[in-house]
């Protein structure tokens, strides 16, 4: 959009087009009727240029006494003999208002036109971008899946033949698990796309806590199986409004974080609680804590968490934790009880 002039060239600009416009007319000699004329454009021109709807109204102004000082008897006074002098006085200062009040609203105009148009341009490069993002997971997704199902039909047939070697049972049973976390994590970024692009919405429902870690559980079978995993659940802490389903991946993820860091062996506790007028989940670790500044550890896990929470009205924090390691802690709405 084209830059308007300053305040003070355009003022500056307006008094030096009716002076020269005056001393024109004077110098040639032009008779009333076309001085008329003359100074209706330069109304015209200074409304257009300035852009001004104030600098247009005092333009006509001063055209109107300049018009009559200089060009109607008696001359260089503001005194005004003839009636008809009066009414084409007053004409031209309402046509010069008139004009300069469409130039202004004409202006106004296309200024909004142009937001319009910027706004529409720039809500256009949104949407391509997150149909090309939504777009790129998919293909992604697709080309991931087939390997992914491929290696895990191998795998299942190569923990059946290795059943009697405990090296060996125990490498597919890791190839195994980061392929599930593998799959699960391809899911979990299609999950987030479809949100994103508004083509998914959550369907928030009371879930008991409780329910969410026993599914969280039945969920990481490796996890359960290579450390202790406790749960703990206030008894005065209500449901969460939060879709199941998305707020068991923020779970999942979670705690495969806190697994991968953790030390052999560690404890991994899950704990809710009332939280004001929400609830409090927190996924307590035995890790190497958090560095100071650093607040995103968790990599792809704790960013699919953090979108998932936030589509479902909620939030994900990392603070550390008293003795060593780290506090995952979630936050989302609590289920309305019916009265």
């Amino acid at each position: 959009m084209k830059a308007r002039p300053s305040a003070l060239a355009v003022w500056f600009s307006m008094i030096a087009v009716i002076a020269v416009v005056t001393a024109a007319a004077k110098l040639i000699g032009l008779n009333a009727s076309t001085v008329g004329f003359a100074y209706l454009i330069a109304v015209l021109l200074i409304s257009v240029w300035g852009g001004r709807l104030l600098v247009g109204t005092v333009a006509s102004i001063i055209a109107t006494l300049s018009y009559n000082f200089f060009f109607f008897p008696p001359y260089h006074t503001l005194t005004i003999e003839e009636p008809a002098n009066w009414f084409a006085l007053a004409a031209f200062l309402v046509s010069s208002v008139t004009v300069n009040r469409l130039v202004a609203a004409a202006r106004m105009q296309a200024e909004k036109a142009e937001q319009r148009r910027a706004e529409i341009e720039a809500l256009s490069v949104v949407r391509e971008s997150e149909a090309l993002k939504t777009s790129l997971l998919r293909a992604i997704a697709h080309d991931l899946t087939t390997p992914i199902t491929a290696i895990t039909i191998r795998t299942e047939s190569l923990r059946r033949r290795a059943s009697a070697d405990a090296d060996l049972l125990e490498d597919v049973g890791a190839i195994a698990e980061e392929t599930s976390r593998l799959r699960r994590r391809i899911d979990n970024l299609l999950a987030m796309a479809r949100l994103e692009a508004g083509k998914s919405k959550p369907h928030p429902e009371p879930v008991p806590p409780a329910d969410l870690f026993r599914a969280t559980r039945e969920n990481l079978p490796l996890v359960i199986a290579a450390r202790p995993v406790s749960v703990r659940v206030d008894d005065d802490c209500p449901d969460a409004n939060v879709d199941p389903s998305l707020a068991l991946e923020i779970l999942v993820n979670l705690v495969e974080n806190a697994h991968k860091f953790s030390p052999p062996r560690a404890a991994i506790e899950l704990v809710a609680r009332k939280n004001g007028d929400g609830v409090r989940i927190e996924v307590l670790d035995r890790g190497p804590g958090m560095q100071p500044g650093i607040d995103d550890a968790g990599g792809l896990g704790l960013g699919i968490a953090r979108s998932l929470a936030a589509a479902n009205g909620g939030s994900v924090v990392l603070v550390p934790r008293e003795g060593g390691g780290t506090i995952a802690r979630v936050d989302l709405p609590a289920a309305v009880l019916k009265q």
